[in-house]
């Protein structure tokens, strides 16, 4: 027997990607050539900015901590072919050269509809936030995808659909209490990545990624029938005096 899919609501197109810096070839540059790739990555900033005036898009950038990469990028757009563009453009750029890119996650914003469609006025406004978000500067950001697991007699998939409505009902109210603590935007990736959910968690106090995902480990949504492959958590570069500090911190430590 098939069990009966949820409708999920679909907003903007999400795009988040790793890279590498090549820090030796990087530090080999004159002083002023630096600043001047800087100053060309900033421009291409300024004009996302736009779009996030424009409500058309947003963006997030962050310093990767620990080895999976060193910066990475968060970008939200209508369309996929506008992820493209964004994406392509990047590769324009003389900083380009020193970049390379070590992972990336496509999706689109998503909001699942196990407690119901939004029927009033505030509730389709709450929606709206949800998949057409522009994202908070919060100083820090932790990624991950997930997985309902389909192995053998636990499946999530077979389940009864009012069994997964009362599980995610539960998951939810958890979440609830990190409210003002932390952002939360889910992504739905089946179909586009190797993954079927993508979770990106904002906040300015980083301990509480782990709270509330410990916290939600317990649930049995996520105790039996929730995989999290990896975990990559940084630092926000939203600003220009972040991403300056950022190289220069880099520049200072090399050539003194």
């Amino acid at each position: 027997m098939i069990s009966q899919s949820v409708e999920t609501l679909d907003g903007w197109y999400a795009l988040h990607v790793i890279y590498k810096m090549d820090w030796h070839a990087w530090n080999q540059l004159e002083q002023t050539t630096k600043k001047e790739f800087v100053k060309e990555l900033q421009t291409v900033i300024k004009d996302w900015k736009q779009v996030e005036i424009d409500e058309n898009g947003s963006h997030y950038l962050w310093n990767v901590t620990g080895h999976k990469g060193d910066w990475g990028i968060f970008l939200l757009r209508p369309e996929l072919k506008d992820l493209n563009d964004a994406e392509n453009r990047l590769t324009t750029l003389k900083i380009y050269d020193y970049l390379n890119p070590v992972h990336s996650y496509v999706s689109v914003m998503e909001l699942g509809t196990y407690s119901g469609m939004p029927k009033t006025e505030t509730g389709m406004k709450r929606a709206k936030a949800h998949m057409y978000p522009i994202l908070p500067k919060d100083e820090y950001i932790c990624f991950y995808p997930m997985n309902k697991v389909r192995a053998g007699d636990i499946n999530w998939y077979t389940l009864p659909y009012e069994k997964r409505q009362e599980l995610m009902k539960e998951h939810g109210m958890i979440g609830r209490k990190y409210a003002g603590k932390i952002h939360q935007y889910i992504t739905g990736s089946i179909g586009f990545d190797d993954h079927e959910w993508g979770v990106t968690l904002l906040a300015n106090d980083p301990l509480q990624f782990k709270k509330i995902i410990y916290e939600m480990r317990f649930s049995e949504a996520s105790s039996v029938y929730s995989d999290f492959p990896y975990f990559i958590v940084g630092r926000s570069l939203n600003d220009d005096e972040a991403l300056e500090n950022y190289f220069r911190c880099q520049l200072s430590r090399v050539e003194k």
